[in-house]
């Protein structure tokens, strides 16, 4: 795929056209007909066109500087039993979670089965055990009980799920988590609501950005919820400048 793209680079209009219709075909099929099935499936079989080494290379990813500053929201719930990441790919924050709080059993799911089967060989190789990974969707946490974790995060994953799902999802973190969620993700204040499912929502660069206190206030109006920016220093381009948030939802604020 990269050398196709460096191939019809050598014609910027012509490479610009296609990119423009490309991202148009897909707004049509993903916000009008098949919705996250399109991400989903994206996701699930992006080993197969990113080559056999994406997940492994995914790896080198731990020290971006957007995941140190997102650990440092997390470290707070992290002297609790257990947390969970929902999208975790191969697992490179769980990997700096669990060197940091070697006592707290940390747990991941992702849609891919070659990302999962990456971690574990990766966790298992650094002699690290307080990590379990699972193949799984973000809009079906069954396996795991009300209320069992301290926390559910997510680290660019919900920016991937359409309208039709993502109350689904955000009930499903509720519902798993005990003291709160954290999400990094694409959030905007100012989306006027929308027909995409009465949601305050908008669809930018192939990616979702949603009005998240709006959201999570619709489902639970006594939760407190905070929004921090991520500096253009630590993420910036692809919507990450203008959209890129923390956002912490505290479900059991404690005195």
């Amino acid at each position: 795929m990269s050398r196709i793209k460096s191939f019809l680079k050598r014609w910027p209009l012509f490479y610009d056209f296609l990119q423009r219709t490309y991202y148009t075909f897909r707004q049509v099929v993903e916000v009008h007909m098949l919705g996250t099935k399109v991400q989903e499936w994206i996701w699930k079989t992006r080993h197969l066109y990113k080559g056999k080494n994406w997940a492994r290379d995914y790896c080198t990813t731990v020290n971006h500087p957007h995941r140190h500053m997102l650990i440092q929201k997390l470290k707070k719930y992290c002297l609790g039993r257990r947390g969970l990441e929902v999208g975790c790919n191969s697992g490179p924050n769980l990997y700096l979670l669990a060197d940091k709080f070697p006592t707290t059993q940390f747990y991941g799911i992702d849609i891919n089965a070659c990302a999962v089967k990456e971690g574990r060989d990766w966790f298992h190789g650094k002699g690290i055990t307080n990590v379990s990974l699972q193949v799984g969707r973000a809009d079906d946490l069954s396996t795991f009980e009300d209320q069992s974790m301290e926390f559910v995060f997510t680290d660019a994953t919900l920016l991937y799920v359409g309208p039709d799902k993502i109350i689904k999802v955000l009930k499903e973190f509720l519902r798993v988590a005990k003291r709160g969620v954290v999400l990094n993700e694409w959030h905007c204040n100012d989306i006027p609501s929308s027909s995409h499912k009465h949601l305050k929502c908008l669809f930018y660069d192939g990616h979702w950005v949603y009005d998240y206190i709006s959201l999570f206030r619709d489902l639970c109006p006594e939760l407190e919820i905070k929004i921090m920016k991520i500096p253009k220093s630590v993420w910036g381009g692809e919507g990450w400048a203008e959209y890129g948030s923390i956002i912490e939802v505290l479900i059991c604020v404690e005195s």
